[in-house]
């Protein structure tokens, strides 16, 4: 979406990726990983994202980093997003933040690159218990996103 992004690495398989984010608090490894949460009647992966806890090993979604450079870090979880659906075109990828405030940062990234991301993407958003069609102005819970 953004030209301004990190370079991934896609680790071990496609279902994985990390990158790292580089600001004033240092260098910080994070991570998307995408997991099968449905496999019928349709695919649908969670996508996860955090920071690599190095103790645990696990992925941290609830930290802030406040590294200065958000908007770079969410062009490339977005760009994990173009990578996955090419390798999987028939997977449906939820994403929802960690919390409400989260969820709203990924709603104002979807709604900023929405005419370009229509151009390869379906975007539905859940709402009152219901999934929709997603418009501007409605603030959604979580998303589903799929490649045309």
């Amino acid at each position: 979406m953004s030209d301004d992004k990190y370079d991934f690495q896609k680790l071990p398989e496609v279902f994985y990726y990390e990158f790292l984010s580089e600001g004033p608090k240092g260098v910080i490894k994070k991570v998307v990983r995408y997991k099968l949460i449905e496999d019928s009647p349709v695919r649908i992966f969670n996508l996860g994202f955090g920071d690599l806890d190095t103790e645990t090993d696990n992925i941290n979604d609830k930290i802030k980093s406040n590294n200065k450079d958000r908007q770079k870090v969410l062009a490339t979880v977005a760009e994990t997003v173009i990578d996955f659906t090419m390798h999987h075109p028939d997977a449906f990828v939820f994403a929802q933040g960690s919390t409400p405030s989260r969820t709203r940062l990924y709603q104002m990234g979807i709604a900023a690159f929405y005419k370009k991301i229509l151009l390869e993407f379906e975007v539905i958003g859940y709402v009152g218990g219901e999934w929709q069609i997603f418009e501007n102005g409605v603030n959604y819970e979580a998303f589903l996103i799929k490649r045309k």
